[in-house]
C-alpha cells in the first residue's frame, strides 16, 4: 500500500521518499507522524537524556506543586484536600479559528499569566469552548501559599481586567474559597493535575452571572478579604 522512492539524502538508513500511498489505508499526516517519531527514536538512542535533564527541560509543562514533589522525590503526597481560592475568567470575542484570532489568544494568555504571577498564583486550565476563552487560575498551592490567598486572588482579577481593556476584550470573573481536591487524576497514559469540588463548581457558576468587566464572590472569599477589599453585595440569585 506504501510505495518507496530512492533513499532520502542525509537521512539515517531506511528512509525514502514516497511515491504512492493507499490513501484509503493510510493517510499523508499518518506517515508523517511515524516518519517523525522514527526520527525521535533515531536521534534519542544516540544520545538518552537523564531523568535530571529531562526534569528540568519538563518544567515548563508542570505545575509547580508537582515539581516541588517530584524533585524531592516524594510524589505520594500529591493528591490532597487543601484550602485554596478559585478563578474562573470568561473572555468572549476572540475566535481561535482565524490566524489572528489564534495571535490575540497567544497575547491575551500572556497578559493572563503575569497578572496571576504577580499575585504568585496558578495557571490551572486554558479552555476554549462555545462561551469563549475560559481559564481556571488556583491561589493557595504549594510551595507558593498566603494567609492572603482570597485577596491576591481578586487584586489579580482586577489587573486581568486591565489586560482585556488594553487589547479590547471583556470578560467575566468568579472567585471562591474553599477545600477542594488538589491532585493527579488519569491514567499512566495520561495524568493531569486538577482541582475538583463545590467550591470550583461555584466559582464557575458565579462567572456565568457577572456582569461585563465585573468579579463576582461568595461569602468565604469576602470574609477573608473584606479587610483589603470593598465589596458590594448583590441580590441572590
Amino acid at each position: 500500500t506504501v510505495i518507496e522512492g530512492a533513499p532520502l539524502e542525509g537521512a539515517p538508513d531506511g528512509y525514502h521518499r514516497i511515491v504512492g500511498l493507499d490513501t484509503k489505508q493510510h493517510t499523508y499526516p499518518t506517515v508523517k507522524q511515524a516518519a517523525l517519531q522514527c526520527s525521535r527514536v533515531e536521534r534519542m538512542s544516540e544520545k538518552v537524556l537523564s531523568e535530571s535533564v529531562l526534569l528540568d527541560i519538563s518544567e515548563r509543562f508542570i505545575p509547580r506543586g508537582v515539581l516541588k514533589h517530584l524533585k524531592s522525590g516524594n510524589s505520594s503526597s500529591i493528591n490532597e484536600m487543601r484550602s485554596v481560592t478559585i478563578i474562573f475568567a470568561q473572555i468572549g470575542g476572540v475566535d481561535v479559528s482565524t490566524e489572528y484570532g489564534s495571535r490575540v489568544a497567544q497575547q491575551l494568555m500572556i497578559g493572563m499569566q503575569r497578572a496571576c504571577y504577580a499575585y504568585e498564583g496558578n495557571l490551572n486550565k486554558f479552555l476554549v469552548d462555545d462561551k469563549g476563552l475560559l481559564f481556571l487560575f488556583v491561589f493557595g498551592l504549594p510551595p507558593l501559599m498566603h494567609i492572603d490567598d482570597p485577596s491576591r486572588a481578586i487584586m489579580a482579577c482586577w489587573d486581568m481586567v486591565g489586560v482585556l481593556k488594553s487589547i479590547g476584550l471583556a470578560g467575566r470573573f468568579g472567585v471562591t474559597t474553599g477545600r477542594v481536591f488538589c491532585g493527579i487524576v488519569g491514567s499512566d497514559v495520561r495524568r493531569e493535575y486538577t482541582v475538583m469540588g463545590d467550591t470550583v463548581n461555584l466559582s464557575a457558576r458565579l462567572m456565568a452571572k457577572a456582569e461585563e468587566n465585573s468579579v463576582l464572590i461568595d461569602e468565604a472569599t469576602h470574609l477573608r478579604s473584606q479587610q483589603d477589599v470593598t465589596c458590594r453585595k448583590v441580590e441572590p440569585f
